[in-house]
């Protein structure tokens, strides 16, 4: 008993130590690591502006961060003691986030781009710090519409990167330009704010009812659970939910609540069927995945290619279903979950009159990407 309470007295005091030293070297480094990133800012500065003489942080800017781009630090750009333009400094998603510096003058022309940082994948996403791609964007004006594809080059290999910098630049491009008209005679811009999108979310079991049977389709739809006490392993996937659709006292649809295996952690989908074998379409009730790149399967670009196909179908990301790019395995993942929960809503329509299921169609194919990993 005196031994360990002797040792516990000795890890308790080297604990001790440890978090006083760490704190003193903590105290020691933060100032150098202030004064770096400082440096780095300031020589920023001066490669994105190249006209300017000086730089002035503007006291009166309020940093910009209603969206997911959040435009932190507003730097007017002067000549002897004449705005000329401004610089800002804007953090916001990409394939992970990235944060750059990005120069204007007063009639909204980017005057140049600099990432501080980028946590994007090597080989791919940090691709966009090569002049190749930056550079693209000194010239434009805050006006354009910087859609990748089209007036963006986009990186090879890296879609969601370029699209996430593309958005960053011209956000943070209009908050500057914005500002200059307001305060410094710049030019005016030539439209509403540009619409950045926020991260998609899931839906609750309630939203995804009334999305899936919208009351102008199926007016005073009533939703029933069955089976409540329903838990049922089908292909190694949860059979958590089942319901059935009337509108005036007729069935006219069934979904199935069905968890199933990610990239991460898994998932709930909700998926709805008509009476006919097809499907109505699936909402994700739960994904616990990559921010933004598994989490892109939220948006409604990807959950919508359910819709309209039929139940005894393959839903292949090799053909039937496109993939998000970056997140393959997410995207088959999701599909395998709608297709067994299209079975099991089928089913469940089935004993309700609906179509019956045609011969073999028990032994239904998936994609089963996440085996492999």
């Amino acid at each position: 008993m005196k031994q360990m309470l002797k040792l516990g007295f000795v890890l308790a005091l080297f604990a001790s130590v440890a978090c006083v030293m760490l704190a003193l070297v903590n105290n020691l480094t933060a100032p150098a690591i202030a004064a770096a990133k400082e440096a780095e800012v300031n020589a920023g500065l001066a490669v994105v502006f190249e006209q300017a003489e000086n730089f002035v942080k503007a006291a009166d800017f309020v940093p910009d961060t209603a969206t997911t781009i959040k435009v932190e630090t507003l730097y007017l750009a002067k000549q002897g003691e004449e705005v000329v333009g401004a610089v800002v400094q804007a953090t916001g998603p990409t394939y992970d986030k990235a944060t750059i510096l990005l120069g204007i003058d007063l009639s909204r022309t980017i005057t140049g781009v600099r990432f501080l940082s980028i946590s994007d994948t090597p080989g791919f996403g940090q691709r966009a710090t090569e002049p190749a791609f930056y550079m693209q964007f000194t010239g434009k004006t805050a006006d354009d519409a910087f859609v990748t594809g089209k007036d963006v080059d986009t990186i090879s290999g890296a879609t969601i990167t370029s699209k996430g910098v593309a958005q960053i630049v011209k956000y943070a491009a209009y908050v500057a330009g914005a500002y200059l008209a307001d305060n410094y005679g710049g030019a005016a811009g030539s439209g509403e704010a540009p619409v950045i999108a926020g991260p998609a979310t899931v839906f609750t079991y309630e939203d995804a009812c009334l999305s899936l049977f919208p009351p102008e389709q199926y007016p005073d739809a009533t939703f029933t659970e069955i089976n409540t006490d329903l838990y049922r392993i089908v292909r190694n996937m949860l059979v958590e939910k089942q319901y059935i659709v009337t509108v005036g006292g007729k069935t006219v649809g069934a979904m199935a609540a069905v968890r199933g295996q990610t990239y991460h952690d898994g998932g709930v989908v909700l998926t709805a069927v008509d009476m006919n074998r097809n499907i109505i379409g699936a909402r994700i009730i739960e994904l616990n995945d990559s921010p933004n790149i598994g989490q892109l399967t939220l948006e409604e670009s990807f959950y919508s290619q359910f819709a309209g196909k039929p139940v005894d179908g393959t839903l292949s990301v090799a053909g039937d279903i496109d993939a998000i790019s970056g997140a393959t395995i997410t995207s088959a993942c999701i599909a395998d979950i709608v297709k067994v929960g299209a079975m099991e809503a089928a089913w469940v329509a089935t004993s309700r009159g609906g179509a019956g299921a045609p011969a073999g169609s028990d032994s239904y194919p998936l994609n089963e990407i996440y085996l492999e990993e």
